[in-house]
């Protein structure tokens, strides 16, 4: 086995920014946030912090090497660095009041605030990691491999001419104006109008409800990075009135509608690159134009984003209250583009013959209903949460893949859209265990999250948006058919049979169950009177996996915080249980990680 110890092989760049920061922390132990101008007007306040993240695993076959070297060493590598990511997000917020002094808006005004925040990282990776991660990146620029490609219009994958994604600016380094906006209140009326983050749903670890705004998931939100870090604002507008503070049975009634122009921000999340990071999930990066004779089949994937424009617009309603001084219940409508996109086949470009996918993300509407309340016979609040994503694309492998591979290519695929139903039961409870903490309780936070597509017939046997099993992918490292080749209407129907000799035949994409899920419990205390936070979360699902996180965060000062987490997935019976959206597509990515975080708060 090879393994680069690349933590002892820290480069003069590295070596600065780290002791940059710690001098910082050092220095600064007793630092706050700065408060400056007329009235103190202006604050500044944010955190950055310093990661090291190591492979405790070797992954498997099915996600080693690329089109280039199919039987290559494994990608991540038990011992080597496959993460070294500085994090920086500094916050300015402005009180607009101070400043107007003895001006009528001041007084006319409730509120009148303004914030923006920076969010950027860097990630080492490419360049001072284990070298094969810049090698990767070196055949994806050659065009070695698969093209990564984005645009508008599916003319522009098939002509060649859509815009090429660079895994450094995904994986290796970012930087963009994370919120910036400005508050309004007068009376029951408060608006917001800027770039800005909405959470209705729930999102204990796994931000599955939680849709409103988009989510980075390179690196999967709640497992190896914080959910708050991976949403992305949208450029909204967003007011909230108050109904009334008391009617009859109801209290604290409040009505909130945003809306997000689509002529001004359709983002949606970067897509994943296949082979560009250690974070990357399976196939490997499959062969592109200027690939080797004999490394198969030439792959162009593309991501066909939302086009800028009024009917791409996101909006959305709620109505909150409180019922019997005791019971929060909500209701909201909004649309939204789902997370995860779909893949579907589009044929093969005339100048390179590349064969050509096009994910596809299409606004969905979004009805949900939530409540929650103290329960004194559990001594826990109860959390219950159901949505109904209305026209999600859904994925069946033969209609959006194999019809395609059956026409010669000479026809695209096409997808249906689904009616799923999402739902969340949780209990969150304090108690203490003196034996363990005299002095500080256990917070026990827990649920149960369930899908269940509506569509789902034994003739529309949908699949886990094109994941391929890892059987499919080891055949074809093996010489066979390439992974996806079984994509015909056996996979859509379960009663086919062939027609020749009457067999039912296998289907290279992982299933979708009509009913699904996962629980999650995270338990925590505090000891050494806050100082010390030790954690555990686990997530098992339905289908096989069960990831374990434990970690620990140790204060050193109110502004310093060192934490070590570990990442554990396991998954039961055969190689394709288990395998499937969620923590199942993590089992071969264990690693830990060490961080200090400088915080002024």
């Amino acid at each position: 086995m090879n393994v680069d110890f690349v933590f002892i092989k820290m480069t003069r760049r590295q070596w600065s920014i780290g002791a940059a920061l710690l001098l910082i922390a050092l220095t600064s132990a007793t630092a706050r946030a700065f408060e400056f101008g007329p009235e103190d007007a202006f604050n500044v306040r944010g955190k950055v912090y310093a990661q090291y993240t190591m492979a405790t695993e070797d992954s498997q076959e099915y996600s080693n090497g690329t089109a280039i070297d199919p039987a290559g060493t494994p990608r991540r590598v038990t011992g080597n660095m496959i993460q070294n990511r500085y994090f920086y997000a500094p916050e300015f917020e402005v009180n607009f009041k101070r400043l107007l002094r003895k001006t009528p808006a001041r007084k006319w005004l409730d509120e009148l605030d303004g914030r923006v925040t920076v969010w950027g990282f860097y990630d080492g990776i490419y360049d001072y990691g284990p070298k094969g991660w810049a090698q990767t990146i070196a055949q994806i620029r050659r065009e070695e491999l698969q093209l990564n490609t984005k645009g508008y219009r599916i003319s522009e994958a098939m002509n060649q001419n859509a815009e090429k994604r660079n895994p450094r600016d995904i994986y290796g380094a970012s930087t963009r104006f994370n919120e910036a906006y400005v508050d309004m209140a007068k009376g029951p009326a408060w608006l917001r109008i800027g770039r800005q983050a909405i959470s209705w749903g729930e999102a204990d670890t796994i931000g599955l409800l939680d849709a409103n705004n988009p989510f980075d998931t390179n690196i999967q939100p709640g497992v190896f990075m914080d959910l708050d870090e991976a949403r992305i604002p949208l450029w909204t507008i967003r007011g909230t009135y108050e109904l009334f503070s008391t009617w009859g049975p109801f209290s604290s009634a409040f009505f909130e509608a945003y809306w997000v122009p689509g002529w001004l921000d359709t983002t949606i999340g970067p897509l994943v690159v296949q082979s560009g990071s250690p974070f990357s999930l399976p196939p490997p990066a499959n062969a592109g134009p200027n690939a080797p004779a004999g490394t198969g089949p030439k792959l162009q994937i593309f991501q066909h984003l939302p086009e800028p424009s009024t009917a791409n617009s996101r909006w959305g309603t709620k109505l909150q209250a409180v019922v019997a001084r005791d019971y929060n219940l909500a209701g909201w409508f909004y649309t939204t583009f789902p997370i995860a996109p779909v893949p579907v086949m589009q044929g093969i470009t005339q100048e390179s013959g590349l064969v050509t996918t096009a994910l596809e993300n299409k606004l969905t509407n979004v009805i949900g209903v939530a409540g929650s309340f103290y329960s004194e016979k559990l001594n826990s609040i109860i959390r219950t949460e159901v949505e109904l994503f209305n026209g999600e694309p859904g994925f069946l492998a033969y209609k959006n893949i194999g019809q395609s591979v059956a026409s010669g290519f000479s026809k695209p695929g096409s997808y249906e859209r689904t009616n799923i139903l999402r739902g969340e039961f949780g209990l969150d409870r304090n108690f203490f265990i003196p034996a363990l903490n005299p002095t500080s309780s256990f917070l026990l936070v827990s649920s149960i999250v369930w899908f269940l597509n509506t569509d789902e017939t034994s003739h529309k046997d949908f699949r886990a948006n094109g994941i391929q099993k890892p059987s499919a992918i080891e055949r074809q490292q093996k010489g066979g058919a390439p992974a996806g080749f079984y994509s015909g209407p056996q996979c859509d129907n379960k009663n086919y049979v062939d027609p020749v000799t009457g067999e039912h035949l296998p289907c290279d994409f992982v299933n979708m169950n009509k009913l699904d899920g996962f629980g999650q419990v995270t338990l925590r205390t505090d000891l050494m009177h806050g100082t010390l936070t030790p954690q555990l979360t686990t997530i098992a699902t339905a289908r096989g996996a069960i990831l374990f996180t434990p970690s620990v965060v140790y204060r050193l000062t109110d502004n310093i915080l060192l934490d070590i987490k570990y990442v554990n997935t396991h998954t039961f019976g055969s190689l394709d249980n288990g395998y499937t959206l969620g923590v199942g597509l993590q089992r071969d990515r264990d690693e830990v990680f060490v961080r200090a975080t400088f915080q002024l708060n």
